[in-house]
């Protein structure tokens, strides 16, 4: 869809100044979350290692797939070996994303409904999921590629089935059953009350998540299947405005999920704003300014946490 001749030229540079403004959310946003994750010691939990991994496929988006995507707008598709490129890269951090997002939700799953094995369970049992997120789509997009050059249609079916609809009915199940599960325990004890409230603040917060994902993915796949599959419904389909505005949705995912966190989860709120602090503070320390970082960050409720508040999950 990239050579149409139809591509207006006002509406692409529109488009493309939407697009840098999603890529510099995405950058900056997720760069806080990495950030405030190596900054703060009582981030480390399980679910933030993927939580800040997932902040790193999405900063990816920011940095490659979404300049070359401008670039091939601005400049042409730059033949073949550009436009493959592309694929790669943009299908690559794409499907980390989602599968990141399947890997969050198997975690919450585990620690509301097996509770006692989620936090017997060794570390190294979660660092090769981790690892898994990031070479399942390498094979992924290994696969696709050599799919693409024999048939399309079943490369767009497959990229359809592995990457929406298995992770979406993966999520789906995870979360009914976490739901069912807190409506299922009667008369908790105050800790375990407290337990409770805090793994299903947490499931919230990815639920919201993946609702924005959902939202964000589900135009583009629907767009591509019936480009592909529907005959009759390409000549309405096969526009360029409708490719702009499917390519920026699911781009926008990547920009989205950092002003979740800031939203629902208290210690990456105060973690984002001492970041930004220092930020602010070392400009105007370049020009001459007085505060410190210490007068700039007291109303960011800076605590140096116990070993116990260490190990809890998000915040209380």
């Amino acid at each position: 869809m990239i050579e149409l001749p139809n591509f207006k030229k006002e509406t692409v540079i529109v488009s493309c100044v939407f697009y840098v403004i999603i890529a510099f959310l995405a950058v900056f946003g997720n760069g806080l979350v990495v950030g405030s994750f190596i900054r703060h010691s009582r981030l480390r939990t399980i679910t933030n290692y993927f939580v800040v991994s997932l902040a790193v496929a999405d900063i990816l988006v920011g940095v490659i797939s979404i300049p070359i995507w401008i670039s091939m707008l601005l400049y042409s598709s730059g033949g073949e070996t550009i436009g493959t490129v592309y694929y790669v890269l943009d299908l690559f951090a794409g499907s980390c994303s989602i599968l990141h997002l399947v890997a969050i939700s198997l975690e919450r799953f585990f620690a509301v409904v097996y509770p006692i094995r989620h936090r017997n369970t060794s570390a190294k049992v979660y660092y090769i999921f981790l690892v898994a997120v990031w070479v399942i789509p390498a094979a992924a997009c290994g696969s696709s590629v050599e799919l693409r050059n024999t048939n399309r249609d079943a490369n767009m079916l497959f990229l359809f089935i592995v990457l929406f609809v298995i992770p979406l009915l993966v999520i789906l199940f995870t979360y009914a059953r976490i739901w069912h599960v807190a409506n299922s325990r009667i008369q908790p004890t105050q800790e375990s009350s407290r337990s409770m409230k805090r793994d299903m603040r947490i499931a919230f917060t990815i639920a919201l998540v993946i609702g924005f994902f959902v939202i964000a993915w589900l135009p583009f796949f629907t767009v591509q299947l019936l480009l592909v599959f529907c005959e009759k419904c390409q000549p309405r389909i096969y526009s360029t405005d409708l490719l702009l505005f499917v390519k920026f949705m699911h781009y926008s995912n990547s920009a989205v999920n950092p002003i979740v966190y800031a939203v629902k989860i208290p210690e990456f709120r105060r973690a984002f704003k001492q970041l930004v602090g220092l930020c602010f503070c070392c400009c105007t320390k370049n020009e001459g300014s007085s505060t410190t970082v210490a007068e700039l960050l007291s109303a960011t409720d800076i605590r140096v946490p116990s070993n116990s508040s260490r190990e809890r999950v998000l915040s209380q």
